[in-house]
């Protein structure tokens, strides 16, 4: 009895082996339009990939193109009195590169950078005339993506 408790074991351990390299093969297999991820193909407001971008309705927020905008996860209000909102953005890009280009960039669009929190998230804080955006960078998780939300508020 002692002897097939093991070689049982062992067994169920390769078929589950098997299983994981079968089904890993199926995932390559499958093209990128056929997963609904909620990412749109192209970045929000993007002509080409790779090329820095400002998403719609915010004329003075440039937006590298490595990211891709996740509308799942970002919301925007456009009133009469009001433009803002929660954007989120991922993608392959080294942390300390994206300080580098929204400290620059917001610079260039005329913001005044107020603050700056570095942590596990870095967290950056712009403002101009009647208008305020915090930017808060997260590193990239075991997927290698780094996260990055957007809270700007412009008062028109």
């Amino acid at each position: 009895m002692r002897n097939t408790i093991p070689t049982l074991s062992a067994h169920v351990s390769i078929a589950l082996v098997a299983a994981i390299f079968m089904l890993s093969g199926c995932f390559h297999t499958s093209s990128p339009q056929a997963v609904d991820s909620g990412r749109e193909e192209m970045p929000m407001g993007a002509t080409n990939e790779f090329e820095p971008y400002y998403p719609d309705n915010f004329s003075d927020l440039l937006i590298p193109g490595e990211l891709s905008w996740n509308r799942e996860k970002s919301v925007a209000l456009n009133s009469d009195s009001f433009n803002g909102g929660i954007l989120n953005f991922s993608g392959r890009v080294e942390v300390t590169s994206l300080m580098e280009f929204f400290s620059s960039s917001m610079k260039n669009d005329g913001w005044t950078e107020v603050g700056s929190l570095k942590s596990k998230d870095v967290l950056l804080a712009f403002t101009k005339m009647n208008s305020s955006c915090m930017i808060r960078i997260m590193e990239g998780g075991p997927i290698g993506k780094t996260d990055v939300y957007i809270y700007i508020a412009n008062s028109k």
